[in-house]
């Protein structure tokens, strides 16, 4: 049941990332379609809170509105791909995300003096990644799609950020779904100003609202999919059955949008999903070496390990593991 929770999920984005491919392949820009996934996600979010009486108020409003500022940028770069690149190569950009994770907590523990073996495992998985984002971005090249795919890293790189910033609200106590009504509220008010400052506003017609609609819907399915995948097995093998995302895009794009790729790009894709679930698999040792008296709930230290590394090392691991932990 575990592994159909998150196949489930992972088709519900999917199916969310051709939604917004058809509505920017006709007139709506990426700021406008973050707006209208905050209007749905407020509503359904509100509606939430309300239910269950959780006050949406928080006495960590900054780090509230950090987490959704950078979540938000990282939401228009991803909306924006889905609209020069394949959707299998967009999907596959943004799953590179827990490799920038590593690749920072690589280079924290290096300089802190960490030898241990098993980190060559990841450094490897690494370096495999990149060199599939190689591979993908060889046939981009001469094409006009240079700048999309920098801008697919960009938002990998901070949703990475955005990670980490959710896990920190995570160990504070805060609410998950508290998270992600802020983040509705945000990717709103972002959106709106954004759209409105660049390209302006495109009229939205009475066919328009269906496919409006189903952005948010489609992404709380998704966040509830995954949610329960992630609470009701392991760990692990929900993490690595969410890179089943890059096969359903991939195949969407084929079925919907006449979409190809040559065998190099598709190696790369590969190549990528391999490294992240290689990633996810690799052995951490214990982080700390000093001890220390366990913390107490909402502190900033673990036993025997700074907060920040420790929130990093649990990262590495592909992406989504709790609802408010997702940037779509």
């Amino acid at each position: 049941m575990q592994a159909l929770w998150m196949i489930a999920g992972s088709l519900a984005f999917s199916l969310m990332g051709a939604t917004i491919k058809l509505l920017a392949s006709s007139s709506f820009g990426a700021f406008e379609l973050v707006f209208w996934r905050g209007v749905v996600g407020i509503a359904l979010m509100g509606a939430f809170l309300r239910w269950h009486r959780i006050p949406a108020a928080s006495g960590r409003f900054g780090m509230h509105a950090s987490r959704s500022v950078i979540g938000t940028f990282a939401m228009f770069c991803w909306f924006y791909t889905l609209g020069p690149l394949s959707m299998g190569t967009a999907f596959t950009l943004n799953y590179t995300s827990p490799i920038f994770i590593a690749l920072a907590v690589a280079a924290m523990l290096w300089w802190r003096g960490d030898r241990h073996p098993s980190r060559r495992l990841l450094y490897f998985a690494m370096a495999a990644s990149f060199a599939g984002v190689l591979m993908i971005l060889r046939p981009s090249i001469g094409q006009g799609q240079e700048f999309a795919f920098a801008v697919g890293l960009l938002g990998a790189v901070l949703t990475a950020i955005a990670y980490l910033q959710v896990r920190a609200l995570g160990r504070a106590g805060e609410p998950e779904w508290r998270t992600v009504f802020w983040f509705s509220v945000v990717n709103c008010a972002l959106g709106a100003l954004a759209a409105t400052a660049s390209d302006g506003w495109s009229p939205v017609a009475a066919s328009d609202l269906p496919a409006l609609l189903a952005i948010g819907i489609l992404a709380a399915i998704g966040q509830l999919c995954m949610t329960r995948a992630f609470g009701r097995g392991r760990t692990l093998l929900a993490a690595n059955l969410q890179y089943s995302g890059v096969v359903f895009a991939t195949l969407l794009g084929w079925l919907l949008f006449g979409e190809s790729h040559d065998l190099l790009e598709l190696a790369g894709i590969a190549l990528i999903v391999a490294s992240g679930i290689g990633a996810s698999l690799v052995p951490q040792p214990p982080v700390g070496t000093t001890a220390a008296a366990p913390a107490a709930v909402g502190s900033d230290k673990a036993a025997g390990a700074p907060a920040d590394e420790a929130a990093a090392l649990d990262a590495v691991a592909p992406p989504t593991p709790s609802a408010s932990e997702s940037p779509r």
